[in-house]
C-alpha cells in the first residue's frame, strides 16, 4: 500500500522546508504567492489530505465535540441536532453522535469512549434515571474539569452547565388556556419515566389543579411510555368513566397524537367533543388533522445556547456552572375548545 503523503513529501518535491509547506497550505502571507502556488499544486498532485487528528494531538484539541441523545424514536430530540450542528460547523468543529436508547450503560460507555478519542466537549440529553453520581462519581473521573453541557433534562445539583425548558411554566400555560375555555374535568397522561421533565410537568399539573380547587382523581391520572400506543390505549379507559374528562393534557405531542388517533376510532371530534393538548410542539403538531394545541419548546434557543456554552468552556471559560431555563410558548390550534356540554363557563377565581 502506498504511504500517505506528508508535509515532508511535499517539501521534498518542491525543495522547501516542512514549516514552509505548513504555512503555505494555510495561505500564510509570510510565504510568497509564487511559492504558495507551487506548494499547493504539489499537494494536490500528490493527493495530500490534511491530518486533523495529528494536528489535534499537537494542539491538545481534537476539533471534535460529542453529542449524546437519549432516544431517537421521539422526533422531538432530533430537533436539537440541526441547531447544534450548525453552530459547531461554523466554529470549525466536527460532531460525534451517540443514540443512547434510554440505556444508562450505553450512555456511560459513550462518555468514556468520547473521552478516550479526545473529544473536546460533550452535550448530553441524559437518559432516564441519570443521577449526579453518573456524571461526577468515581467511575467518571475523566469528566472532572471536562466541558459538558446538559440539555432538555435536568440533573439536580450537578456541577455542569444545564440549558433546559421551563416545563412547569409550559403546563401552567396549557392549564390556564383550558380553564379559560371552561374545562373543569381534566385528565393527565404522563410519560417520560424517571426524568426531570416527567416530574416537573406532572407536579405543575397537580399544582394548577389544586390552585383552581379542582379534585385530582387517580382515575384521571395515568402514566406510561412516551408513545403513540399509550395515548391511543388510554382514551377508551378515560371515556368509560362515569364522568369522563372534557380535556386531556398529555406529557408530549407523541402521546397526544395517539389520543387523536383513538378519537377518530371512537368518532370523537378533537377540539369539539374533547379537547386534547400536547407538549413540545414538534414539527408534525401543526400538520395533524386537526392541528394540535401544544407548548413550543424552543429547541433552537436551547441548542444554540448549549453550543455557545460548550464552545466557551472548550476555549477556557472557567466561570461557575450555570442553569438556564428557556421560556416555552403556548401554541393554540384546533384540538382545544369549550367543553361540549356546557359551552363557555364563566371565569372562576382560582386559589
Amino acid at each position: 500500500m502506498t504511504r500517505r503523503p506528508t508535509l515532508k513529501t511535499i517539501a521534498d518535491r518542491v525543495g522547501v522546508t516542512v514549516s514552509a509547506v505548513s504555512l503555505a497550505l494555510r495561505d500564510d502571507p509570510r510565504i510568497s504567492a509564487t511559492t504558495r502556488s507551487r506548494i499547493q499544486e504539489a499537494a494536490e498532485a500528490l493527493g495530500y489530505v490534511y491530518n486533523r487528528h495529528a494536528a489535534g494531538l499537537r494542539r491538545g484539541d481534537s476539533g471534535t465535540v460529542a453529542v449524546c441523545l437519549n432516544d431517537l424514536s421521539n422526533p422531538f430530540f432530533t430537533e436539537f441536532l440541526g441547531h447544534m450542528e450548525t453552530r459547531f460547523r461554523e466554529a470549525g468543529r466536527m460532531m460525534l453522535f451517540c443514540h443512547a436508547h434510554e440505556t444508562p450503560s450505553i450512555q456511560a460507555r459513550f462518555i468514556r469512549q468520547m473521552a478516550e478519542h479526545g473529544a473536546a466537549g460533550l452535550i448530553l440529553v441524559p437518559v432516564e434515571g441519570t443521577s449526579r453520581a453518573d456524571l461526577e462519581g468515581p467511575r467518571v473521573r475523566h469528566l472532572r474539569d471536562f466541558p459538558l453541557v446538559l440539555i432538555s433534562r435536568d440533573v439536580a445539583d450537578t456541577a455542569f452547565d444545564r440549558v433546559i425548558n421551563d416545563d412547569e411554566r409550559g403546563i401552567r400555560l396549557l392549564f390556564e388556556h383550558l380553564y379559560a375555555l371552561g374545562h373543569r374535568r381534566l385528565a393527565w397522561l404522563g410519560g417520560g419515566g424517571d426524568t426531570s421533565t416527567a416530574h416537573d410537568r406532572e407536579r405543575s399539573f397537580r399544582r394548577e389543579m389544586d390552585a383552581a380547587g379542582l379534585p385530582i382523581d387517580d382515575a384521571t391520572m395515568h402514566h406510561g411510555p412516551t408513545s403513540l400506543a399509550f395515548g391511543d390505549s388510554m382514551l377508551d379507559e378515560l371515556m368509560a368513566l362515569p364522568t369522563p374528562p372534557t380535556a386531556i393534557v398529555c406529557f408530549s405531542d407523541v402521546i397526544a397524537f395517539g389520543v387523536l388517533a383513538a378519537c377518530y376510532r371512537r368518532g370523537l371530534r378533537p377540539g369539539i367533543d374533547l379537547s386534547v393538548t400536547g407538549f413540545d410542539d414538534m414539527g408534525a403538531a401543526a400538520y395533524s388533522a386537526p392541528a394540535l394545541t401544544s407548548v413550543r419548546v424552543r429547541t433552537d434557543l436551547i441548542g444554540d445556547r448549549a453550543s455557545e456554552l460548550l464552545l466557551a468552556r472548550i476555549a477556557g471559560d472557567r466561570q461557575p456552572a450555570v442553569r438556564e431555563m428557556m421560556p416555552p410558548e403556548l401554541v393554540v390550534r384546533e384540538t382545544t375548545g369549550p367543553p361540549p356540554e356546557t359551552g363557555m363557563l364563566p371565569p372562576r377565581r382560582r386559589g
